[in-house]
């Protein structure tokens, strides 16, 4: 085999974080404000993940009177306010990429897929990813990893044990889980964002666009364009591979998104949208479940429901417990349960690491 033609970089730290959504970007920062040295790799070329301009999901995940994110989170938060007041997607992105770059300690690799990883018996070692833009691999060699990837990618490459689907309602005694096992997830969503202006904007759909000519078209799918929430009911890809299915899928929720705003404006407003035009799309889906590593303990229903109380508490979630149905919006009933739960819940380290690796 002939030496490859292409730069590669070595990096040596104390600790590597894969993936640069908020979970990654979080980590990353306060390790490296620990004194730790963190390389940080990232496979898009901004920082946030679903909270980024590329899928546009905001950030709020506690219910309840004076429950909010605090720490780092609540400091970029008021960065973004301070310097963007009309909540520019693109100066967010910003503020998150500043919170990295200028880090001490902290060195940072965007448009770098990991695709590879070595070992010494059951600890990584090292990661290997390719650079898309600068055609160059990078080897990161670490004490510890930690995977904030969305797909959990490190698990395939090292042989840790994890789970796609949704358990039996046995396993765990859980009355909201299927009778039976299966890999059924809860869909992806290219979210849209309207904007309201002083005239009225016709709109005229791509020819390749799903159809929803009447009001029946999409029952339980209110699309009052003032109270739509970026339409997160635009969603597929549950009862297909919520990875390897990507490409595929995002290619129908484009004809599912132009389709529904086509039937916002022309076959059946809820309201008067006349004045209404489309302001963006997402083209990347935004991925609400994938691969989930196997810990020490896996936090259930049970749980959650019982506030999370646990000896070994390091984190904390707040929002409900949200079923999506696995057929998205081709299901016809209502897209999510909103199963309740205590706010704020505790969650456990044990649940954090890997068992085996």
């Amino acid at each position: 085999m002939k030496p490859s033609p292409f730069p590669e970089i070595r990096h040596v730290v104390d600790f590597c974080v894969v993936g640069g959504g908020l979970a990654g970007l979080c980590a990353a920062i306060a390790a490296a404000r620990h004194g730790a040295k963190v390389a940080l790799m990232h496979d898009r070329p901004v920082l946030g993940g679903n909270a980024s301009s590329e899928v546009r999901l905001h950030i709020g995940g506690a219910h309840g009177a004076n429950n909010r994110e605090t720490g780092l989170l609540e400091e970029m938060l008021l960065e973004n306010l301070y310097r963007n007041p009309t909540r520019n997607y693109s100066i967010w992105d910003s503020v998150l990429h500043e919170a990295a770059r200028f880090q001490d300690n902290l060195t940072l690799i965007l448009n770098c897929s990991c695709c590879d990883l070595r070992m010494n018996g059951p600890r990584i070692v090292s990661i290997r990813g390719w650079q898309t833009t600068a055609q160059t691999w990078h080897t990161v060699e670490a004490k510890l990893f930690a995977d904030c990837s969305g797909d959990s990618v490190l698990a395939p490459l090292s042989g840790a044990e994890f789970r796609v689907g949704r358990e039996a309602a046995s396993e765990f005694g859980e009355d909201i889980e299927p009778a039976e096992a299966d890999r059924k997830t809860m869909g992806m969503s290219c979210l849209i964002l309207p904007r309201e202006t002083n005239r009225p904007h016709t709109y005229i759909p791509p020819r390749w666009a799903h159809k929803y000519p009447t009001c029946d078209d999409l029952p339980h799918r209110s699309h009052d364009v003032r109270k739509s929430n970026f339409y997160w009911w635009i969603e597929l890809g549950g009862e297909q591979d919520s990875i390897h299915d990507t490409e595929g899928i995002r290619d129908e929720l484009l004809k599912v998104a132009f389709g529904v705003w086509d039937h916002v404006k022309n076959r059946c407003p809820q309201q008067d949208a006349a004045n209404w035009t489309l302001d963006w799309l997402g083209f990347l889906p935004g991925k609400r479940e994938s691969r989930r590593y196997v810990g020490d303990y896996m936090a259930t229903q049970n749980d959650v429901r019982a506030e999370g109380r646990f000896d070994d508490l390091v984190a904390y979630g707040g929002w409900t417990m949200d079923d999506h149905h696995p057929g998205g919006i081709r299901w016809p009933g209502k897209p999510t349960i909103f199963h309740p739960a205590p706010s704020p819940f505790g969650l456990p380290y044990r649940s954090l690491y890997s068992r085996n690796v």
